[in-house]
């Protein structure tokens, strides 16, 4: 499901308000930011970058300073869910080896 800029601002609000977070508001800035970032980036690891990074900072959460991080917040997500799946193959293909013996 791809996420438009309304679903971006929301998650973040929402996410800051679930975490204790002061989200601050950056209108209209934010709104464009929030577009552009949508359309640019694919959505789940969007999502799990937004997360990330409200997890990771203490200050205001502002979508124009994530906007500036975004790049290598994705490229950081991208490589976690790499390594997972590659973890994953492992554990499957030797689970399957040892049934094999067995």
């Amino acid at each position: 499901m791809a996420v438009t800029g309304d679903d971006v601002i929301s998650v973040f609000k929402v996410y800051c308000e679930e975490k204790g977070k002061f989200f601050l508001p950056d209108s209209p800035r934010q709104d464009d930011i929030a577009d552009s970032l949508a359309k640019h980036y694919d959505s789940d690891d969007l999502l799990k970058a937004i997360k990330w990074y409200i997890d990771i900072n203490d200050g205001p959460i502002l979508v124009f300073n994530f906007a500036l991080e975004s790049r290598n917040l994705i490229e950081k997500i991208k490589k976690e869910q790499s390594s997972i799946n590659k973890f994953k193959q492992v554990v499957a293909e030797t689970r399957k080896l040892l049934e094999d013996e067995l």
